[in-house]
Protein backbone atom coordinates (compact mmCIF):
# COMPACT_ATOMS: atom_id res chain seq x y z
CA UNK A 1 0.00 0.00 0.00
CA UNK A 2 1.22 3.45 -1.05
CA UNK A 3 2.04 5.46 2.02
CA UNK A 4 0.60 8.55 2.72
CA UNK A 5 2.71 11.02 2.02
CA UNK A 6 3.78 9.46 -1.34
CA UNK A 7 0.01 9.55 -2.12
CA UNK A 8 0.02 13.66 -1.22
CA UNK A 9 3.16 13.74 -3.62
CA UNK A 10 1.10 11.97 -6.51
CA UNK A 11 -1.73 14.11 -6.05
CA UNK A 12 -0.09 17.42 -6.12
CA UNK A 13 2.13 16.29 -9.09
CA UNK A 14 -1.65 15.50 -11.32
CA UNK A 15 -2.80 19.03 -9.81
CA UNK A 16 0.68 21.04 -11.43
CA UNK A 17 -0.14 18.54 -14.69
CA UNK A 18 -3.83 20.16 -14.88
CA UNK A 19 -2.84 23.46 -14.20
CA UNK A 20 -0.38 24.04 -16.85
CA UNK A 21 -2.97 22.57 -19.36
CA UNK A 22 -5.14 24.80 -18.43
CA UNK A 23 -2.53 27.50 -19.85
CA UNK A 24 -1.61 26.06 -22.89
CA UNK A 25 -4.16 24.03 -24.53
CA UNK A 26 -7.28 25.73 -25.54
CA UNK A 27 -10.50 24.61 -24.02
CA UNK A 28 -11.50 21.41 -26.03
CA UNK A 29 -8.13 20.25 -25.88
CA UNK A 30 -8.05 20.79 -22.14
CA UNK A 31 -11.17 18.51 -21.78
CA UNK A 32 -9.75 15.68 -23.75
CA UNK A 33 -6.33 16.38 -21.60
CA UNK A 34 -8.87 15.75 -18.49
CA UNK A 35 -10.19 12.80 -19.79
CA UNK A 36 -6.96 11.33 -20.51
CA UNK A 37 -5.85 11.98 -17.32
CA UNK A 38 -8.28 10.60 -15.81
CA UNK A 39 -8.06 7.20 -17.26
CA UNK A 40 -4.12 6.96 -16.40
CA UNK A 41 -5.40 8.25 -12.67
CA UNK A 42 -7.85 5.01 -12.66
CA UNK A 43 -5.19 2.78 -14.84
CA UNK A 44 -2.43 3.71 -12.12
CA UNK A 45 -5.35 3.04 -9.23
CA UNK A 46 -5.81 -0.60 -10.45
CA UNK A 47 -1.76 -0.95 -10.57
CA UNK A 48 -1.37 -0.13 -7.34
CA UNK A 49 -4.26 -2.44 -6.11
CA UNK A 50 -3.25 -5.07 -8.25
CA UNK A 51 0.05 -4.77 -6.80
CA UNK A 52 -1.23 -4.94 -3.69
CA UNK A 53 -3.28 -8.17 -3.97
CA UNK A 54 0.19 -9.60 -5.37
CA UNK A 55 2.08 -9.63 -2.57
CA UNK A 56 0.29 -13.02 -1.96
CA UNK A 57 1.01 -15.05 -5.22
CA UNK A 58 -2.02 -16.51 -6.35
CA UNK A 59 -1.80 -19.91 -5.71
CA UNK A 60 -2.20 -22.36 -8.88
CA UNK A 61 -3.89 -26.04 -8.60
CA UNK A 62 -6.35 -27.90 -10.27
CA UNK A 63 -8.92 -25.28 -9.85
CA UNK A 64 -7.24 -21.93 -10.67
CA UNK A 65 -5.09 -22.25 -13.72
CA UNK A 66 -2.84 -18.95 -15.33
CA UNK A 67 -4.44 -16.58 -17.61
CA UNK A 68 -1.75 -17.28 -20.36
CA UNK A 69 -2.02 -15.58 -24.00
CA UNK A 70 -3.42 -19.13 -25.49
CA UNK A 71 -6.17 -19.72 -22.83
CA UNK A 72 -7.76 -15.74 -22.75
CA UNK A 73 -7.52 -16.46 -26.72
CA UNK A 74 -9.79 -19.25 -26.54
CA UNK A 75 -11.75 -18.05 -24.24
CA UNK A 76 -12.17 -14.57 -24.98
CA UNK A 77 -13.41 -16.48 -28.97
CA UNK A 78 -15.60 -18.86 -26.76
CA UNK A 79 -17.29 -15.31 -25.12
CA UNK A 80 -17.73 -14.15 -28.39
CA UNK A 81 -19.65 -17.36 -29.64
CA UNK A 82 -21.86 -17.11 -26.21
CA UNK A 83 -23.01 -13.50 -26.78
CA UNK A 84 -24.35 -14.37 -30.08
CA UNK A 85 -26.19 -17.69 -28.56
CA UNK A 86 -26.96 -15.53 -25.97
CA UNK A 87 -29.17 -12.84 -28.12
CA UNK A 88 -30.70 -15.82 -29.96
CA UNK A 89 -32.25 -17.53 -26.90
CA UNK A 90 -32.84 -13.95 -25.62
CA UNK A 91 -35.32 -13.32 -28.91
CA UNK A 92 -36.69 -17.26 -28.68
CA UNK A 93 -37.22 -16.82 -24.45
CA UNK A 94 -39.52 -13.37 -25.89
CA UNK A 95 -41.41 -15.62 -28.12
CA UNK A 96 -42.22 -17.98 -25.95
CA UNK A 97 -43.04 -15.57 -23.34
CA UNK A 98 -45.57 -13.63 -25.60
CA UNK A 99 -46.90 -17.07 -26.35
CA UNK A 100 -46.94 -17.71 -22.78
CA UNK A 101 -49.35 -14.52 -22.44
CA UNK A 102 -51.40 -15.42 -25.22
CA UNK A 103 -52.50 -18.77 -23.07
CA UNK A 104 -53.06 -16.84 -19.85
CA UNK A 105 -55.53 -14.77 -21.92
CA UNK A 106 -57.45 -17.83 -23.61
CA UNK A 107 -57.20 -18.54 -20.22
CA UNK A 108 -59.28 -15.85 -19.27
CA UNK A 109 -61.23 -15.44 -22.16
CA UNK A 110 -62.98 -19.00 -21.44
CA UNK A 111 -63.43 -18.48 -17.70
CA UNK A 112 -67.05 -18.45 -16.27
CA UNK A 113 -67.14 -17.24 -12.99
CA UNK A 114 -70.24 -18.33 -11.62
CA UNK A 115 -69.51 -22.14 -12.99
CA UNK A 116 -66.42 -21.83 -11.50
CA UNK A 117 -67.93 -20.48 -7.45
CA UNK A 118 -70.84 -23.08 -8.54
CA UNK A 119 -68.16 -26.00 -8.77
CA UNK A 120 -66.00 -24.56 -5.89
CA UNK A 121 -68.88 -24.65 -3.71
CA UNK A 122 -70.29 -27.66 -3.83
CA UNK A 123 -66.38 -29.31 -3.86
CA UNK A 124 -66.18 -28.16 -0.69
CA UNK A 125 -69.36 -29.62 0.99
CA UNK A 126 -68.07 -32.97 -0.82
CA UNK A 127 -64.42 -32.89 0.70
CA UNK A 128 -65.93 -31.80 4.40
CA UNK A 129 -68.46 -35.05 3.87
CA UNK A 130 -65.32 -37.32 2.63
CA UNK A 131 -63.51 -36.37 5.40
CA UNK A 132 -65.87 -38.81 7.65
CA UNK A 133 -64.94 -41.20 5.46
CA UNK A 134 -61.11 -41.18 5.74
CA UNK A 135 -61.63 -41.37 9.57
CA UNK A 136 -63.74 -44.03 9.18
CA UNK A 137 -60.74 -46.12 7.17
CA UNK A 138 -58.46 -45.34 9.17
CA UNK A 139 -60.03 -46.27 12.07
CA UNK A 140 -60.57 -49.69 10.21
CA UNK A 141 -56.76 -49.97 10.20
CA UNK A 142 -55.91 -48.72 13.31
CA UNK A 143 -58.83 -51.45 14.72
CA UNK A 144 -56.70 -54.34 12.40
CA UNK A 145 -53.12 -53.26 13.08
CA UNK A 146 -54.32 -53.75 17.32
CA UNK A 147 -56.32 -57.36 16.08
CA UNK A 148 -52.82 -58.18 14.64
CA UNK A 149 -50.51 -57.19 17.92
CA UNK A 150 -53.21 -58.74 20.33
CA UNK A 151 -52.72 -62.19 18.29
CA UNK A 152 -48.93 -61.90 18.70
CA UNK A 153 -48.76 -61.24 22.08
CA UNK A 154 -51.25 -64.06 22.57
CA UNK A 155 -50.12 -66.68 20.16
CA UNK A 156 -46.41 -65.78 19.15
CA UNK A 157 -45.43 -69.06 17.49
CA UNK A 158 -48.63 -69.48 16.05
CA UNK A 159 -48.40 -65.84 14.41
CA UNK A 160 -44.98 -66.55 13.24
CA UNK A 161 -46.19 -69.77 11.61
CA UNK A 162 -49.15 -68.05 9.46
CA UNK A 163 -48.38 -67.25 5.78
CA UNK A 164 -49.81 -64.28 5.55
CA UNK A 165 -47.75 -62.86 8.62
CA UNK A 166 -44.55 -64.22 7.18
CA UNK A 167 -45.46 -62.16 4.20
CA UNK A 168 -46.06 -59.01 6.17
CA UNK A 169 -42.44 -59.54 8.53
CA UNK A 170 -40.95 -60.03 4.98
CA UNK A 171 -42.26 -56.64 3.41
CA UNK A 172 -41.43 -54.87 6.97
CA UNK A 173 -38.03 -56.32 6.58
CA UNK A 174 -36.94 -55.53 2.57
CA UNK A 175 -38.42 -52.04 3.96
CA UNK A 176 -36.19 -51.71 6.60
CA UNK A 177 -33.39 -52.39 4.48
CA UNK A 178 -34.82 -50.04 1.73
CA UNK A 179 -34.54 -47.03 4.43
CA UNK A 180 -31.21 -48.25 5.55
CA UNK A 181 -29.48 -47.83 1.96
CA UNK A 182 -31.35 -44.75 1.24
CA UNK A 183 -33.56 -46.42 -1.41
CA UNK A 184 -36.57 -44.00 -0.69
CA UNK A 185 -38.09 -45.49 -3.72
CA UNK A 186 -37.84 -49.19 -2.71
CA UNK A 187 -38.88 -47.89 0.66
CA UNK A 188 -42.38 -46.64 -0.77
CA UNK A 189 -42.97 -49.59 -2.68
CA UNK A 190 -42.45 -51.61 0.42
CA UNK A 191 -44.55 -49.40 2.77
CA UNK A 192 -47.15 -48.80 -0.07
CA UNK A 193 -47.63 -53.59 -0.19
CA UNK A 194 -47.57 -53.36 3.75
CA UNK A 195 -50.75 -51.04 3.56
CA UNK A 196 -52.15 -52.40 1.03
CA UNK A 197 -52.23 -56.20 2.84
CA UNK A 198 -54.49 -54.81 5.54
CA UNK A 199 -57.31 -53.54 2.75
CA UNK A 200 -56.98 -50.14 4.30
CA UNK A 201 -55.07 -47.97 1.47
CA UNK A 202 -56.17 -44.62 1.69
CA UNK A 203 -55.76 -43.31 -1.62
CA UNK A 204 -58.28 -40.91 -3.39
CA UNK A 205 -59.83 -43.21 -5.14
CA UNK A 206 -60.29 -45.41 -2.41
CA UNK A 207 -62.13 -42.58 -0.67
CA UNK A 208 -63.96 -41.13 -3.28
CA UNK A 209 -65.33 -44.89 -3.60
CA UNK A 210 -65.79 -44.80 0.27
CA UNK A 211 -67.57 -41.56 0.72
CA UNK A 212 -70.71 -42.52 -2.56
CA UNK A 213 -73.08 -44.06 0.09
CA UNK A 214 -72.76 -40.67 1.91
CA UNK A 215 -71.20 -38.03 0.07
CA UNK A 216 -72.30 -38.82 -3.44
CA UNK A 217 -69.83 -38.77 -6.15
CA UNK A 218 -67.25 -36.34 -6.79
CA UNK A 219 -68.54 -33.13 -8.59
CA UNK A 220 -67.46 -33.03 -11.96
CA UNK A 221 -65.43 -29.81 -13.04
CA UNK A 222 -67.10 -27.70 -15.59
CA UNK A 223 -65.83 -27.34 -19.07
CA UNK A 224 -64.92 -24.15 -18.91
CA UNK A 225 -62.95 -24.32 -16.07
CA UNK A 226 -60.72 -27.89 -17.46
CA UNK A 227 -60.24 -25.70 -20.49
CA UNK A 228 -58.72 -22.52 -18.47
CA UNK A 229 -56.64 -24.60 -16.56
CA UNK A 230 -55.47 -26.84 -19.95
CA UNK A 231 -54.62 -23.21 -20.78
CA UNK A 232 -52.88 -21.81 -17.87
CA UNK A 233 -50.96 -25.36 -17.82
CA UNK A 234 -49.71 -25.06 -21.17
CA UNK A 235 -48.06 -21.30 -20.18
CA UNK A 236 -46.43 -22.43 -17.07
CA UNK A 237 -44.46 -24.64 -19.00
CA UNK A 238 -43.79 -22.23 -21.60
CA UNK A 239 -42.47 -19.47 -19.16
CA UNK A 240 -40.42 -22.68 -17.29
CA UNK A 241 -38.78 -23.60 -20.58
CA UNK A 242 -38.47 -19.68 -21.82
CA UNK A 243 -36.58 -19.47 -17.93
CA UNK A 244 -34.74 -22.84 -18.41
CA UNK A 245 -33.41 -21.15 -21.76
CA UNK A 246 -32.39 -18.23 -20.29
CA UNK A 247 -30.06 -19.62 -17.49
CA UNK A 248 -28.23 -21.92 -19.83
CA UNK A 249 -27.85 -20.36 -23.62
CA UNK A 250 -24.65 -19.17 -23.94
CA UNK A 251 -22.75 -20.46 -21.35
CA UNK A 252 -19.03 -20.74 -21.77
CA UNK A 253 -18.43 -24.78 -20.90
CA UNK A 254 -14.89 -25.89 -20.07
CA UNK A 255 -14.79 -28.16 -22.82
CA UNK A 256 -15.10 -24.91 -25.11
CA UNK A 257 -11.87 -23.88 -23.99
CA UNK A 258 -9.87 -26.91 -23.01
CA UNK A 259 -10.79 -26.57 -19.37
CA UNK A 260 -12.67 -28.38 -16.34
CA UNK A 261 -15.80 -26.48 -15.97
CA UNK A 262 -15.15 -25.87 -12.64
CA UNK A 263 -11.44 -24.19 -14.04
CA UNK A 264 -13.60 -21.88 -16.87
CA UNK A 265 -15.86 -20.71 -14.23
CA UNK A 266 -12.84 -19.74 -11.81
CA UNK A 267 -11.18 -18.21 -15.08
CA UNK A 268 -13.77 -16.10 -15.60
CA UNK A 269 -13.84 -14.73 -12.16
CA UNK A 270 -10.78 -13.41 -12.10
CA UNK A 271 -10.70 -11.97 -14.86
CA UNK A 272 -14.44 -10.30 -14.05
CA UNK A 273 -12.58 -8.85 -10.45
CA UNK A 274 -10.25 -7.16 -12.96
CA UNK A 275 -12.48 -5.75 -14.75
CA UNK A 276 -14.65 -4.72 -11.84
CA UNK A 277 -11.60 -3.45 -10.03
CA UNK A 278 -10.49 -1.35 -13.68
CA UNK A 279 -13.93 0.16 -14.57
CA UNK A 280 -15.05 1.31 -11.20
CA UNK A 281 -12.12 1.84 -9.53
CA UNK A 282 -13.56 -1.33 -6.95
CA UNK A 283 -10.93 -3.03 -4.76
CA UNK A 284 -9.44 -5.78 -7.16
CA UNK A 285 -10.09 -8.87 -4.96
CA UNK A 286 -8.25 -11.52 -6.10
CA UNK A 287 -4.09 -11.65 -7.43
CA UNK A 288 -2.36 -12.14 -10.47
CA UNK A 289 1.46 -12.41 -10.96
CA UNK A 290 2.71 -9.75 -13.00
CA UNK A 291 2.83 -11.37 -16.15
CA UNK A 292 -1.08 -12.30 -15.56
CA UNK A 293 -1.82 -8.35 -14.98
CA UNK A 294 0.68 -7.47 -17.74
CA UNK A 295 -1.59 -9.53 -20.61
CA UNK A 296 -5.22 -8.33 -19.08
CA UNK A 297 -4.10 -4.75 -19.04
CA UNK A 298 -2.70 -5.08 -22.98
CA UNK A 299 -6.03 -6.75 -23.78
CA UNK A 300 -8.23 -4.19 -21.51
CA UNK A 301 -10.06 -2.77 -24.06
CA UNK A 302 -10.90 -5.86 -26.57
CA UNK A 303 -11.84 -7.32 -22.97
CA UNK A 304 -14.14 -4.60 -21.88
CA UNK A 305 -16.27 -5.33 -25.18
CA UNK A 306 -16.14 -9.05 -24.94
CA UNK A 307 -17.10 -9.82 -21.41
CA UNK A 308 -19.67 -6.17 -20.90
CA UNK A 309 -22.79 -7.88 -19.27
CA UNK A 310 -21.70 -11.70 -19.56
CA UNK A 311 -22.64 -14.35 -17.16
Amino acid sequence: MLAPFTRRVRGIHLLLVLSSLSLTVPVHGQLGALRRAAERRVEQSAEDRAAVASLIPPGFDGTTIEITTERLDKYQVAMGAMRSQRAAARQRYDEMQTRAAAFRDSAQRVEKPKERQAYEKAYYRYTECRGTAREALEAESERKVEEMTERMQRDPLGAQRDPKMKAFFAVLNEAGAAVARGDTAAATKAQSRLVSMFGTEIDSASLDKAAVPKCGTRPAIPASMAQSSAFMARSAVLEKEATELLATAGRVTGASVGMSDRQARMFWERIQSWLNGMNTSAPISVSFTRAEYDLLLSRRNELRKVFSGSE
